[in-house]
């Protein structure tokens, strides 16, 4: 017989379990000398026990089973009041329920709300592929290849039109400020990458961070460049190119050459007396693949002109006739060997 701490049973509990069943309706020696035994020690739920074993020989017995009067009026009492207590247990159950899932909606609610308005959006863009972004305020960005761009979401960019690059990015930023004497909050734009931040009011320029070196290339407008480490800054001017050195935070101007940093926006890299390894670093960062020359001098070669990037392709055909070499792939690795 299973072990239970039987004085703390109800008569619906009684009903249920297989021992006190199987002594009522068998009447097995042992069992009867259990729960005679039982009884003897008077338990504080000894009526509970008589009325489910009233319960169950009404139940089993063949026929009509003569009880007295009180004894009916209590069977009945404890039916209604077990039944009672199943309602109440269910009512509470449900009211528990309701005002947990409600608790629970509302702290969902509540988390949303919060991740939305302190969230960012976080776009990417994998080798060999560029996306035109539309920002909440109407300035686009065209990302290049391997690049991402990391802004506010919702209500948070009217007060902070802030962007974070990784990569490489072309900006049309929308002029929102109607009086440049006084700039309100959300007027002005930021572009931040981890060696450089460019502030704007609405401008036409390009980024660049990779391998070391921020560049920012000034098409339209007018843009202030800060250096992160060193905090050097400078107002830029349409034409203008600026390169930070992301390990001294060195900042150095070239007066021109701003449409030669944005070319790859139309599929072209112009080049002027740009060597052969920087062209190959170019294309490396863009399509994902290690080039290696088996002359490494060819790599110091200078070219002068515009070579299409629209695919890996072009441009390694291209650099395959003005180098004179022979193009073998393995996996992410290219050879270029002489002829």
């Amino acid at each position: 017989m299973t072990k239970h701490n039987y004085t703390t049973f109800t008569t619906s509990d009684f009903l249920e379990d297989p021992d006190f069943l199987r002594y009522v309706k068998y009447q097995l020696p042992e069992d009867r000398l259990f729960w005679e035994n039982w009884q003897k020690a008077q338990p504080q739920n000894l009526a509970a026990f008589s009325d489910a074993e009233l319960q169950l020989q009404l139940m089993l017995s063949p026929k009509p089973f003569k009880t007295s009067l009180h004894l009916e009026e209590n069977l009945l009492a404890a039916i209604h009041q077990s039944i009672a207590k199943g309602h109440r247990k269910i009512k509470i159950s449900r009211q528990k329920y309701f005002w947990a899932g409600g608790l629970a909606a509302s702290l969902i609610v509540v988390l949303f709300i919060g991740w939305f308005l302190n969230s960012t959006v976080s776009i990417h863009t994998a080798f060999g592929e560029q996306k035109k972004i539309a920002l909440p305020d109407g300035s686009e960005v065209i990302l290049n290849a391997n690049s991402t761009l990391s802004y506010p979401r919702a209500f948070a960019w009217k007060e902070n039109r802030a962007v974070k690059l990784e990569g490489e990015a072309y900006f049309k930023v929308k002029h929102l400020n109607h009086n440049a004497a006084h700039i309100k909050a959300g007027e002005l734009f930021k572009a931040e990458t981890r060696t450089i931040e460019v502030q704007v009011l609405g401008t036409t320029f390009n980024i660049k961070e990779r391998r070391g070196m921020a560049h920012v290339a000034l098409v339209e407008g007018s843009v202030r460049v800060r250096a992160v480490k060193t905090g050097q800054h400078y107002q830029m001017f349409p034409g203008n190119v600026v390169q930070v050195n992301s390990r001294n935070g060195l900042l150095t101007v070239e007066k021109r050459g701003s449409l030669q940093q944005s070319a790859w926006t139309d599929g072209r890299l112009i080049v002027n007396q740009t060597t052969v390894n920087e062209i190959l670093r170019n294309f490396e960062d863009v399509y994902g693949y290690r080039v290696i020359l088996d002359d490494p001098s060819l790599g110091e070669k200078k070219i002068d002109g515009s070579i299409s990037i629209k695919s890996e392709e072009g441009l390694l055909f291209t650099l395959s006739h003005i180098l004179n070499v022979n193009i073998q792939k393995q996996g992410k690795v290219i050879y270029l060997k002489r002829r």
